[in-house]
């Protein structure tokens, strides 16, 4: 087993995935916003407008939660198999789907594809990044 971090392909997929994420989630945020204002007039403008606001502080944490597993790769596994990160999805979906449009029920599933190729890869995510020592003899 290798104890390079660096070289570990899932955990960079991951990572990767997650700032695409991100960088949908803002353009979601943009377009909902945008959308929006117009709307303002018949009274659905607001909730997509607040929902596009709400979709814009997503992308950020989203981004900063991407920094923070890749300095330390370990968590990926525990931060997608939590709960509490299914939970905040599926609200999230259900959030966009009454109040800011399809596209963000859109980015709310590549997120749940996302938490799945983790779940696959749980043995890269995990074991492929500890050292041998820690094992001893397998």
């Amino acid at each position: 087993m290798s104890s390079n971090v660096e070289g570990n392909k899932a955990s960079r997929t991951v990572i990767r995935r997650m700032r695409a994420s991100a960088i949908f989630w803002l353009v979601i945020a943009g377009f909902q916003i945008l959308i929006g204002l117009p709307l303002v007039l018949i009274g659905y403008g607001i909730s997509m407008i607040l929902c596009g606001a709400w979709n814009i502080h997503a992308s950020v944490s989203r981004l900063k939660t991407a920094k923070e597993l890749e300095a330390n790769p370990l968590t990926i596994y525990h931060y997608f198999a939590s709960d509490s990160f299914q939970n905040y999805t599926i609200i999230f979906l259900l959030i966009n789907l009454f109040f800011g449009g399809l596209i963000g029920v859109a980015a709310s599933c590549y997120d749940l594809v996302l938490r799945h190729y983790v779940l696959k890869h749980e043995d890269e995510l995990t074991l492929g990044l500890y050292p041998e020592e820690i094992y001893g003899d397998v």
